[in-house]
């Protein structure tokens, strides 16, 4: 009987195998719109012991490095948290699916996780995404040693990401997928800015990572503090763009999103 379970569970272990949905083709948002397929965008959450950082940072500047050169890649960089250096982000961009799935099974990139695995102190996250609003991997500009690299997960509850948002002081809208979408036009128009993507987690479509360039620190802190930014942070905070801080004390809002805007800054190491 113990036999016959385990043939069973596998069995069903290798259904999910081929239908998990961090592997799907397509992404389906819950208005019906389907996001290009092409190109496919992987956010890499690495987070290291503090005593092995160094280490560390030698083999993801050497995978990154490699990467770069592997067929069907349009863009790799490797990115150290400004303020926890033991954090660390991958962001890539390849031409497709079957590029990204051949790099990864790739002997080299095998090896390369092997040697960072005892190094970490969380898993290894990583997050396939589809481009929301996202610019051609390729024509954006490099980034240098100044740059100010910035990820915010996004994380928005589903009834809130399109009409009707009850959270929302109009629940006609805008709703969370368009507010995201605005401050991305928004913000690629202010001073410094190189780059300014949204991009949906493929297993998660209510979840996003907000992906932006800035060409100083001098650049984003005007950005953060401009009043675009500030409208869309209240919008999303199910506030009057413009309300900030509530008169009544015992005011407690109720945000579009499930977590917190998580924004964390980072800057090129390759």
């Amino acid at each position: 009987m113990k036999y016959l379970w385990k043939i069973l569970s596998g069995v069903a272990l290798l259904g999910l195998v081929g239908t998990h949905p961090a592997l799907a083709q397509q992404v389906k948002l819950r208005d019906g719109t389907v996001l290009p397929e092409k190109p496919f965008f992987i956010v890499t959450y690495i987070e290291i012991a503090p005593s092995e950082v160094q280490k560390a940072a030698g083999l993801i500047k050497k995978h990154s490095a490699a990467s770069k050169q592997q067929a069907g890649n349009l863009r790799f960089e490797a990115l150290q948290g400004s303020g926890r250096k033991n954090h660390f982000l991958l962001l890539e961009a390849w031409q497709d699916q079957s590029a990204r799935d051949a790099h990864a099974k790739n002997d080299r990139t095998i090896a390369f996780r092997k040697s960072l695995h005892p190094l970490l102190y969380s898993p290894y996250d990583e997050r396939p995404h589809a481009p929301l609003v996202a610019a051609d991997p390729s024509k954006i500009a490099k980034g240098e040693k100044g740059t100010i690299y910035v990820a915010t997960h996004v994380d928005i509850i589903p009834p809130e990401q399109f009409p009707p948002c009850k959270r929302q002081v109009n629940e006609n809208g805008p709703c969370g997928n368009a507010l995201v979408e605005k401050l991305v036009a928004d913000s690629r128009k202010h001073a410094g800015n190189m780059r300014f993507d949204a991009l949906t987690q493929s297993n998660r479509p209510n979840h996003m990572t907000v992906v932006e360039m800035w060409r100083s620190a001098k650049d984003h802190d005007a950005h953060i503090a401009h009043t675009d930014t500030k409208h869309f942070r209240d919008s999303m905070s199910g506030v009057a763009p413009g309300s900030g801080v509530a008169t009544d004390p015992l005011f407690v809002i109720n945000p579009l999103s499930g977590s917190l805007y998580d924004e964390q800054l980072y800057v090129l190491i390759d």
